[in-house]
């Protein structure tokens, strides 16, 4: 049996994307996203209840994030659940979940065809400097660095 961490989330962006580039001179990107979920309350009355992901995404991905994102644009995020552990001002120890991003589909407008294209020509063309990697349409490779200064 494979046992593997994977989550699919379908949502709206609540910000733009934050980016920023790595001490390795990597990108990385994070924004949030909304999540709705649906139920009836006890008197039988239809509620939301909306949560709230950090999406955090690194390299080409992070790019096409930055680049094509913005706030309320709708979008399928496959990636991993990842924790961080951090002690607060209080000296109280708080985890936080995050979902680092390896693929995508934009689901609202037509930023999706650019997007695509774009991850489309770095396979065909990829940079002098980097080995050329077989990429999807919609998939990209992310490393996995922890730490993104924002």
């Amino acid at each position: 049996m494979q046992v593997r961490n994977s989550i699919t989330l379908i949502g709206n962006l609540g910000s733009n994307p934050k980016t920023a580039t790595l001490p390795s001179g990597r990108l990385a990107t994070e924004f949030s996203l909304a999540t709705n979920d649906y139920y009836k309350d006890k008197d039988g009355n239809r509620q939301t209840r909306t949560e709230w992901h950090k999406i955090k995404a690194y390299g080409k991905l992070a790019e096409v994030f930055d680049k094509h994102l913005v706030q309320g644009s709708q979008v399928c995020i496959v990636g991993a659940l990842r924790y961080s552990k951090w002690i607060d001002k209080h000296d109280q120890v708080r985890v936080t979940a995050e979902i680092v991003a390896d693929s995508f589909t934009f689901l609202s407008g037509g930023r999706q065809a650019a997007a695509e294209q774009e991850l489309e020509e770095e396979v065909i063309q990829p940079s002098t400097n980097k080995p050329a990697r077989k990429r999807s349409r919609k998939k990209a490779v992310v490393a996995t660095e922890d730490v993104i200064p924002f």
